[in-house]
């Protein structure tokens, strides 16, 4: 089906009369014939240096937001406000009506992927159509799909996942949204019934170079499309180690506050937590007087569960609640995944910076008097945090060995010295390769303690020197213990 008709509104002169156009894509490796290639703005250069490419993978117009200097053979059609127009497009071309589509937006330091999923896995329990996006790939109700990698896909590569659903129902959709993302505008004005931060600590600052353009990154969450005002978990603000400027509080201002310290916020909880058996949740939200029971071993996960509950709550009724089996918690793959081997316990997660290891680890603390620690530092990525991650770790767990983690295109035993700065060899051993420190550590394992494996969680493969070697840490460890599982 030739696809111009439905985008002819948009284009200004009829140079296009005579195309034929079946695809729509903003990046020219993805382009096959009689596709409309729309060259933008991107995050290293713009559309227009990449046309050729486009024409040569089988293009059959151009709409541009700049204009070129030389002939192609093509036609092209420019528009000044093409941002602008990018997701309303895309719904027409692939004929989808924004009104079937519920759409949350979740951005966080830590969480994000566990809160969007929750709240993806409580729709799907109450039998309604869901889709999760993220770092773990997409969820189309119960089938798993893979995407390009990104944790926040472009909006081209998203509307291929939206144009799956079911259109003759409403389909609630939950997005990780990274802070790459949200200073590259990826999602363009796409409209958000709900978006939320779920907490900010220091992250990313190989790409966002100090810590207020990264803040300002999460905050500019506020600013999106959003139909309804963005909720903050103003809980997890507290320590943040910053002073907010005039212009961050005002976006503050126009949000709404989860907590379970201001008895004042629209969204209060109170939580008797308890690692060993049930906690119990007391939710006080607006038009929502509701009380669940809940085990997980992490109390930031009930935290998260509680995130999920804030963003869905106005699409359930009292008895959508009373359906929700909230006591046999999901928990996506490699985020606070417990393994019960014969010889212990192992927990797995994708925790990745310091605070994030303070939360699991001093979580575990509480429960176990041994923390065999296995963990490293992502080559090519923040410096700064590596020593803040060895202090941590030094700090909690009884034994650490510290080995690979993505080593990408830096040297391990460098990544290795600079965890260690200002840090002493303290209940620590160095091994590289990673079967090898996971081989080691399940040594130590007994009834008695608990091994954590933090860094890689879900992930499949290890990147060293440009190739991609296949790893995951649960396959490694139910290999070397034989699948001796209970």
């Amino acid at each position: 089906m030739n696809r111009l008709s439905l985008i002819e509104t948009f284009i200004t002169n009829n140079a296009f009369d005579s195309c034929v156009i079946n695809y729509v894509t903003d990046d020219s490796r993805d382009v096959k014939k009689n596709t409309l290639f729309v060259a933008r703005q991107g995050s290293g250069s713009h559309g227009i240096e990449h046309i050729d490419d486009a024409i040569k993978n089988g293009a059959s117009c151009v709409i541009s937001s700049q204009k070129i200097k030389k002939k192609i053979d093509i036609p092209i059609c420019y528009m000044d406000n093409l941002e602008d127009c990018i997701v309303e497009i895309l719904f027409k071309f692939y004929e989808l009506s924004p009104e079937k589509f519920f759409l949350h937006g979740v951005t966080g330091t830590n969480g994000k992927t566990t809160t969007a999923y929750m709240a993806h896995n409580i729709m799907r329990q109450l039998k309604k159509p869901s889709m999760y996006v993220g770092t773990i790939g997409a969820l189309i109700n119960d089938q798993h799909i893979l995407t390009q990698g990104n944790t926040t896909p472009g909006i081209f590569e998203l509307f291929k996942i939206l144009n799956q659903s079911n259109r003759e129902e409403i389909t609630y959709v939950f997005v990780e949204i990274s802070s790459h993302a949200l200073v590259q505008k990826r999602l363009c004005n796409l409209p958000f019934h709900q978006s939320i931060i779920l907490n900010i600590q220091s992250d990313h600052l190989d790409y966002h170079l100090s810590n207020e353009n990264y803040i300002n990154a999460k905050l500019s969450i506020i600013n999106l499309n959003n139909i309804n005002p963005t909720l903050i978990y103003i809980d997890k603000f507290k320590n943040l180690n910053f002073e907010f400027s005039k212009k961050q509080n005002d976006l503050l201002r126009q949000s709404k506050f989860i907590s379970s310290i201001d008895s004042k916020a629209e969204f209060y909880y109170s939580l008797d937590f308890n690692s060993h058996g049930y906690s119990k949740i007391d939710f006080q939200f607006p038009g929502l007087d509701l009380t669940l029971k809940i085990s997980t071993l992490l109390k930031f996960n009930i935290e998260n569960y509680i995130s999920a509950i804030a963003l869905i709550f106005k699409h359930l009724s009292l008895s959508d609640f009373k359906k929700i089996d909230s006591q046999s918690l999901r928990l996506p793959e490699g985020r606070g995944e417990l393994l019960k081997l014969n010889s212990g316990k192992v927990l797995i997660d994708f925790a990745h910076d310091h605070q994030s290891m303070q939360n699991i680890l001093s979580a575990l603390a509480v429960s176990y008097k041994e923390i065999v620690l296995v963990f490293g530092c992502g080559g090519d990525r923040d410096k700064s945090k590596r020593p803040k991650m060895m202090r941590v770790a030094q700090s909690i767990a009884q034994k650490i060995i510290f080995t690979s983690d993505n080593n990408r295109f830096e040297e391990f035993a460098l990544i290795a010295a600079d965890a260690l700065k200002g840090n002493e060899l303290k209940n620590t051993t160095i091994i590289e390769n990673r079967k090898e420190a996971i081989t080691e550590a399940l040594k130590y394992l007994n009834e008695d303690n608990i091994l954590v494996i933090l860094g890689k969680g879900h992930e499949t493969h290890m990147e060293t020197l440009g190739k991609k070697i296949i790893f995951n840490d649960k396959d490694c460890v139910l290999k070397i213990s034989n699948n001796e599982t209970y």
